[in-house]
């Protein structure tokens, strides 16, 4: 599986989908009550700016989605896999095949440096 399909595959998953679209609705609402507060509570409509008010749900989605899946592609020593994937060290350019839920470990000539990112 190369990088696009992995990102792919993790912005597809209904759990984390759920999480972004909530974030979007609270930090929205908030947003254009701030901004349009006014507007909205006389029902204004025609004086909404509706750029504006699409924006404030489309960029807290697009940022939890983004944040999500980079700390998604990150390997950390100890943690545990979240799918198989080949690893490489940071540090040396060393290789490591990791299976799903199995904990990733030190890289053998790095040890407490070991820093892996996906080959």
């Amino acid at each position: 599986m190369n990088k696009l399909q992995l990102i792919i595959s993790i912005a597809s998953r209904k759990s984390l989908l759920i999480k972004a679209i909530k974030i979007a609705l609270i930090v929205g609402i908030i947003l254009n009550l701030i901004n349009q507060g006014d507007k909205i509570f006389i029902l204004a409509f025609e004086k909404i700016n509706y750029y504006k008010f699409f924006l404030t749900f489309i960029v807290p989605f697009s940022v939890s989605m983004y944040t999500a899946i980079t700390m998604k592609l990150s390997f950390h020593v100890g943690e545990k896999a979240f799918q198989d994937t080949v690893l490489k060290c940071k540090n040396c350019n060393n290789y490591l095949e990791i299976k799903k839920n199995e904990t990733i470990p030190f890289c053998d000539m790095c040890n407490e440096k070991t820093q892996w990112k996906i080959s």
